[in-house]
This record gives structure tokens, sequence and C-alpha cells, in this order.
């Protein structure tokens, strides 16, 4: 498959959203022929639940953990021109890799992302819904500080080759090429029209699993301060990325007291990792 662009998706144990995902590059505007899906599937033993893949995608089997070796794997295998890069439990807008790719044409040495929108998934808890949609993927602002998630990212092959490969971490692989990126001169472009939609984490749990494995992984640079980073976290939050004025005086407590508890959390496992009492969590 001669494809222009190629599109990257690390799963690890979340076939149900995946499907979800392949159905929307299905209904994507840009022609099939004009683009190749690689779902990288970072289970170590491999196993693909699936009965049926589009026409123009592969699955490819990465058993080193993290989602970051996975996408190297499928960086490594892909044909196409530009890379695409999203996660397995996000559903791209119809037009994500038309705009993109039509960005990318344009503006060949830049970064293009856009925004990831978070809506709340049926049977999911409403704290956790409001606390993601209130403080997860502010691309716009990140793209300003020259970062972005992998959750929507699109690039030519020669700018990531220029880069490099992710960090193979457990988390904050994205955040880290992308600083390699910024500070290499490689411009980043926020184009409204590039959208990718996210589930908000169904429980509070999900919230406080996923902090952990980042706390986890950040205890892995040398250079992070055990003192100075639990400390930071343990006492209560004074900033906050959401305002008293925007939620009743009910549903702002509840979510200081979530981004308190997000903080413990945080310390305990930062804690834990860096005294080599246990390993990052994977997932």
């Amino acid at each position: 498959m001669n494809s222009a662009i190629s599109v990257i998706i690390p799963i690890y144990k979340d076939w149900e959203r995946l499907r979800l995902c392949l159905d929307a590059l299905e209904r994507q505007t840009l022609p099939a022929d004009r683009f190749e899906i690689l779902v990288a599937n970072n289970e170590p033993e491999g196993h693909c639940p699936l009965e049926r893949l589009p026409p123009n995608a592969r699955i490819l089997h990465e058993p080193s953990p993290g989602s970051y070796a996975a996408r190297n794997t499928a960086v490594g295998q892909s044909q196409g021109r530009w890379l695409a890069f999203t996660d397995g439990d996000c559903i791209p807008d119809k037009d994500w890799l038309a705009r993109g790719l039509e960005l990318l044409e344009r503006h060949p040495e830049e970064r293009i992302t856009g925004p990831v929108s978070i809506f709340r998934e049926e049977g999911s808890d409403y704290y956790a819904y409001l606390f993601d949609a209130h403080t997860a993927f502010p691309q716009e602002q990140y793209a300003r500080d020259g970062v972005c998630v992998t959750a929507n990212l699109l690039v030519s092959r020669a700018v990531f080759d220029r880069v490099g490969p992710f960090e193979q971490t457990m988390s904050g692989g994205d955040w880290e090429w992308n600083m390699r990126a910024h500070k290499m001169g490689v411009p980043i472009r926020y184009d409204s029209g590039v959208v990718v939609a996210h589930p908000a984490r169904r429980t509070l749990a999900e919230i406080f699993k996923k902090r952990r494995r980042v706390a986890g992984s950040i205890a892995q640079n040398r250079k992070r301060s055990l003192p100075i980073y639990v400390l930071g976290r343990i006492k209560p939050p004074r900033r906050l990325p959401f305002k008293r004025s925007n939620l009743g005086w009910r549903d702002w407590s509840a979510l200081y007291l979530i981004a308190w508890a997000k903080g413990l959390v945080e310390a305990h496992e930062f804690s834990l990792v860096k005294l080599k009492l246990k390993r990052p969590n994977r997932a």
C-alpha cells in the first residue's frame, strides 16, 4: 500500500474502544486509499479479539512495555510520507485526516494539532467526567507552550526522523518528544478543524490510576527531587484550571477535593518508585 499518511494507534487491552476508533477512521472524508492504519498491540501475548479490520488497517505486535515503544514500532513499519498519531480510545472527527493532510502539505516543517474534546460515556461517573472536562487536554494552551499530546498529533516523517523516536517511558513520552521538537525549532500549528474526541475517565479510580502511571514515569527521571516533588503535591492546591464562577458551589468543592486527592496519589506513587519499592505502572 502506497499511502500518503500513516495513522499510528497503540492499544493495550482496550479493544472495545478501539473498535469505535476504527469505525471513525472508516468514516473519514479522506479516501481510504490515501491512508493506512497501523494498530500497535502492546499486550505481551499479542492477543487480538477483533474479527474484522478496515481494509487499509493492520495489526502489529510490540511486547515491550509502554505505548511509546508501540508507537515507535508502528512508525518503523509505516509507509506514509506523513504520520498521524491518535489513541485507541479516541474518535477522530470525519475531517481529521483531510484537514490535517491539507495543513501538512502547506506547512511540511511544522507539527499539526487541534482540539481534543472530552465526552461522557454512558454510565460513567459525573464527577470523573466533570473533572476531565475542565482539566484534560487543553491543547490550544499546550500548543502555545510548544507541545501537544499524541491523542492528536500530525507530522511529516522527515520531521519525526529529525527529532528522533519517542522515549520509551510509561507516560509522558509525547511531552518529552514535543519538547525536543520545540527546542530544535520545529513549529507547532494549532487548528480548530483538526479534531479528535476523547472519553472522560469512567470513574475517579481511573483518574487516580492514570496519575499513578504519570507520577511513576516521572520518578524515573534522576533529576526530579523526591522532597520537592512530594511537597509540591501534598499541599492543598492554590491554582486550579477551573473557576468557581463557572461552577456551582457543590461541583467546585468536589473538583477541588479531587485535585487535592490527585496530588496526594501522585506524591505516594512517586515516592514508591523513586525509592525503588515498586516499578512504574504499565497502565
